[in-house]
């Protein structure tokens, strides 16, 4: 069976993130975490993109590319996502998504959604 990638990214700095923007980033230059079928679906079922959606007002979805950039933006998904049901399989991935927020926050760049 063939799946569609999907990924989850922070730029390393600030000068990657207009790299990226232009599609000129090399995955070396980004913090990544590729997402299978199974990772996606278990995450929608979850409802996790909805949650950032109507937190941060993005719309993150299949098909669709999303950032979620700004302290404040970041910021308020950090102090949220743990108030999120983590009691399941996700856990450790949603574990790897809070530390890509992390990242963002000390980088000064943002959260990329390519799905």
């Amino acid at each position: 069976m063939i799946w569609k990638k999907r990924y989850i990214l922070t730029p390393k700095t600030v000068e990657i993130a207009n790299k990226l923007d232009q599609d000129l980033a090399s995955s070396e230059e980004l913090i990544e975490i590729v997402l299978t079928e199974d990772d996606y679906n278990g995450l929608e079922k979850l409802g996790f993109f909805s949650f950032l959606n109507d937190l941060v007002n993005v719309n993150i979805d299949d098909y669709e590319d999303e950032v979620i950039v700004g302290d404040d933006h970041i910021r308020k998904v950090l102090s949220s996502i743990d108030s999120f049901d983590k009691a399941n399989k996700q856990k450790s991935l949603l574990n790897e998504i809070r530390e890509l927020f992390r990242e963002a926050l000390i980088r000064k760049t943002g959260v990329y959604f390519y799905f």
